[in-house]
């Protein structure tokens, strides 16, 4: 199961897919820090897609809820407001990291 890939019929009429990068997302839940995730950005939001230990995980952020995509030592960083902080992305197998913050931080001026 490729978590990059969504089905444009779960699009908004008015959206357009982006860049998209696949790899794996640390954030603790529970035991586990680490889930293959990905990132599928639109014109619109960013989805979270996360294989949570074989149970598919979805979240939606506007563009107004992230501060700024970064990468630090190989690992993108999505930065969100209270909360949440700074969510890691490592080990990235599919996508353009360097497409990918440029869209989006250019979404979130």
């Amino acid at each position: 199961m490729s978590l990059i890939d969504i089905d444009t019929n779960e699009l908004y009429p008015t959206e357009k897919l982006g860049p998209a990068i696949e790899g794996t997302i640390i954030y603790k839940v529970g035991g586990q820090t680490h889930f293959k995730g990905a990132y599928i950005t639109t014109n619109e939001r960013v989805i979270m897609n996360v294989d949570m230990s074989g149970e598919p995980y979805r979240r939606v952020f506007s563009y107004q809820d992230i501060q700024q995509a970064v990468i630090e030592n190989n690992t993108l960083f999505i930065e969100f407001p209270q909360g949440m902080g700074k969510v890691a992305m490592i080990d990235i197998v599919q996508g353009d990291i360097d497409e990918f913050i440029e869209y989006v931080n250019e979404k979130v001026k």
